[in-house]
């Protein structure tokens, strides 16, 4: 394995930005040569910009942990009790988003601390006009996710 196989055309990475930080955050790989040498330039992009940089800057941002079962598990418990769980956020608030489950999606905590790219695992109708209502696979599964806390980085399967 080499030190650079995370680095693949369509991954989310972490870049490191040389010029003191100033453009650091979560980016889309688009391009890589099929060689990566430390001296290889790799495109990335954001939302609204894209830069050439080294693999030297890059790093990934998930754990590779799922806990996807202990969800499903947990969910099923949930609904044996009434709750009720959706496949598309539009069944669960107004928005031109459509996020569903089984789409990837980078988490950014409260404090702007970056991680991912995580899997949607399902949504809920918020409750007592709390955001909060969107499961993804992470440690704090049972704990739903606002929507501004979430970027939509790779569609799933359609449902």
């Amino acid at each position: 394995m080499g030190k650079y196989d995370f680095i693949k055309k369509g991954n989310v990475l972490f870049w490191y930005d040389p010029d003191n930080g100033q453009s650091d955050g979560v980016y889309q790989v688009v391009s890589v040569p099929e060689v990566i040498e430390d001296d290889s330039i790799i495109l990335i992009a954001a939302s609204c910009s894209e830069a050439e940089v080294y693999p030297t800057e890059l790093s990934p941002i998930n754990s590779g942990r799922s806990y996807k079962g202990a969800f499903l598990q947990w969910k099923t418990e949930r609904e044996a009790n009434g709750k009720v769980f959706y496949d598309r956020l539009a069944e669960v608030m107004d928005t031109d988003c459509e996020m569903k489950v089984g789409d990837m999606v980078i988490f950014t905590n409260d404090a702007g601390l970056v991680f991912g790219p995580y899997e949607v695992l399902a949504f809920e109708k918020p409750d007592n006009n709390k955001d909060r209502c969107i499961y993804i696979d992470h440690d704090s599964y049972w704990c739903s996710e606002r929507l501004e806390n979430l970027l939509l980085v790779q569609k799933g399967s359609e449902l």
